[in-house]
């Protein structure tokens, strides 16, 4: 990521013209939420998951951010213990009715 910076150049050890490697620590004000990468469906209109909730399907809005291996962080009105379909697609239309089946649960979110 291309960042700008003013630092204080006291000692003289930075000159002109020279890359540094920065360690920039970040972490977030609250927990966030993965989910399965293959969960997070893509339209022309929307970034979306795909909920079950009642047997039924619900589009829900996300926004992404990072991934972590197969799983990416989304951020949205989704939270750890919904029932997310793992193949998010917008072939599922939301009010559609479903049956879920079960897979393995991931340590850092639904994935079912």
């Amino acid at each position: 990521m291309p960042v700008e910076l003013d630092v204080t150049n006291m000692d003289g050890r930075l000159a002109s013209g020279m890359f540094p490697e920065v360690l920039w620590p970040v972490s977030r004000g609250q927990p966030t939420l993965f989910v399965p990468a293959s969960a997070v469906a893509r339209t022309t209109e929307a970034i979306f998951v795909v909920r079950i909730r009642d047997a039924n399907v619900e589009w829900v809005n996300v926004q992404t951010g990072e991934p972590d291996g197969k799983l990416i962080e989304v951020f949205g009105d989704v939270h750890a213990g919904d029932t997310v379909a793992t193949g998010g697609t917008d072939e599922l239309r939301s009010r559609t009715r479903v049956t879920a089946k079960e897979t393995a649960p991931t340590a850092q979110g639904p994935s079912k």
